[in-house]
């Protein structure tokens, strides 16, 4: 009887993952709500085509040049340049307004030379214009001249959404028209998931729900049937899907598409730093028992370094928001308009220190360049062996190069020495160990004995011009 009664209790109660409950109907109703605001999107692209040899030839060299290497190996003279070949390609879109504004992925409209898209209820539009694309966060604005209105889809809050909860995809994969998938959410905050070509600026939702190609655009959807992402791409060995995949979180896009209108491209904001994560043993080291991140170079002539900011530097907040990652500050500085004051809060040398920065607008990735660093003949003097390591002093060109005003440079490191293990590598600079200034080498011979007893030992080092901390219990 216990049996009947707990299977009975099982039928009553309906299944939940996350806050939501499966529809009675199943997700026919979230079908009926999204649908409408769903479009197919199929473009034209001209791909250049090239021939492929087995021997390769300079890049300036002309046709005419070439025409001797196929003589002398006995080939048929050098064929003409092949044509682009027209490719075809599709994707999915969502419809953001009622007036005929349509968000998609940059990758699906990127370089296309004709643009169709296809409503829910088979009318098709071939005017189509692209209102802005940004290839950083793979989102793209397109518009096309209803015969009506249009019914626009509804964003809900993408902060909102837990793991576990529903998701369910509607595109058009392999060119099957509005097929439904449903999954849940897997994971979020996805970033760095080496995809080939992928954004720069990743902060995915990811689920299990089937995503695959001419999904790219779509919506993820809640059991509202509001959009909790826009389907971006897949993490998988070829094309199908494999349960990975991914997309841009509701709250992001609404952002990035709502400037597109405004302007039809993105213009981000720049600080001028590199950076890198904290590692628990360095904070410990440290004394630091904040989140935050660390400054590893300032680029001259930037913000940062007009603010005041060094390499090494700590930093917990910025524009008021706590730090907890470099994607997330990463992300908090693009987003902010440039030309915009903001007040940021860092650690140095066990200090708390504010400052207030204005914010430029972010060089093309291409353009943001590092200065190579050129040693002179070193200098005749070096230490011996501490902790493993071989040091020397600084020639005056390598203080300028790495950016630093004193320092020992690492000749040698010997193999499974304390140096060796916490890191440090022939041609680092060592700036501090244990907070302790490291100026030339008759400083660090005279660390040896107090960094031998020691419980932890800190190394701030320079390393190709980017600052690190590393750290080793002896």
């Amino acid at each position: 009887m216990k049996r009947v009664l707990q299977l009975v209790a099982l039928l009553l109660i309906p299944f939940v993952v996350g806050n939501a409950a499966v529809p009675a109907d199943g997700f026919s109703e979230v079908v009926d709500k999204i649908s409408p605001s769903v479009v197919e999107i199929s473009v034209l692209k001209k791909v250049a085509q090239s021939y492929n040899y087995d021997f390769n030839f300079d890049e300036d060299e002309r046709p005419e040049d070439l025409r001797k290497y196929f003589k002398f190996w006995g080939l048929p003279d050098i064929p003409e340049v092949p044509e682009p070949t027209p490719v075809l390609g599709s994707g999915t879109g969502l419809i953001y307004d009622t007036k005929g504004l349509i968000v998609t992925n940059n990758h699906v409209v990127e370089d296309a030379e004709e643009i169709t898209v296809k409503l829910s209820d088979g009318t098709e539009y071939t005017d189509v214009e692209v209102v802005g694309r940004d290839p950083e966060t793979d989102l793209a604005v397109i518009r096309i001249k209803p015969k009506g209105t249009l019914a626009s889809a509804r964003f809900a809050d993408s902060d909102a959404v837990k793991v576990g909860d529903w998701a369910i995809a509607l595109g058009n994969p392999y060119n099957l028209e509005y097929t439904l998938t449903v999954g849940v959410v897997s994971a979020k905050g996805r970033n760095r998931v080496g995809i080939y070509g992928g954004p720069s600026f990743q902060d995915f939702i990811q689920t299990d729900a089937a995503i695959n190609p001419g999904n790219s655009g779509g919506p993820l959807c809640n059991t509202n049937g509001e959009v909790i992402g826009i389907n971006t791409a897949i993490r998988t060995a070829g094309l199908a899907n494999s349960g990975i995949g991914f997309a841009i979180p509701s709250n992001m896009a609404k952002k990035i598409v709502t400037i597109l209108i405004e302007k039809g491209k993105i213009s981000r904001g720049y600080l001028g730093i590199f950076l890198e994560e904290a590692d628990p043993d360095v904070l410990d080291a440290m004394g630091i028992n904040q989140t935050g991140i660390f400054v590893t170079k300032v680029v001259p002539e930037t913000p940062a370094e007009k603010a005041g900011l060094a390499d090494g530097d700590f930093i917990t907040s910025f524009a008021g928001e706590e730090v907890t990652s470099v994607e997330q500050f990463r992300w908090l500085v693009a987003s902010t308009e440039p030309g915009t004051s903001v007040k940021m809060n860092f650690i140095r040398d066990g200090q708390n220190k504010q400052v207030n920065l204005k914010l430029a607008e972010r060089p093309a990735p291409e353009e943001m360049t590092e200065s190579g660093i050129t040693p002179e003949k070193e200098p005749e003097e070096t230490a011996e062996f501490v902790l493993g390591i071989k040091a020397r002093n600084l020639t005056d060109s390598e203080k300028e190069s790495y950016g630093v005003k004193s320092g020992v440079y690492v000749k040698e490191v010997k193999p499974a020495s304390i140096a060796s293990k916490a890191g440090v590598l022939t041609g680092d600079v060592i700036l501090k160990v244990n907070k302790k200034t490291v100026s030339d080498v008759s400083e660090l011979k005279r660390l040896k004995g107090d960094l031998e007893k020691a419980d932890i030992i800190l190394f701030q080092i320079n390393r190709r011009g980017h600052t690190h901390f590393l750290t080793i219990r002896p």
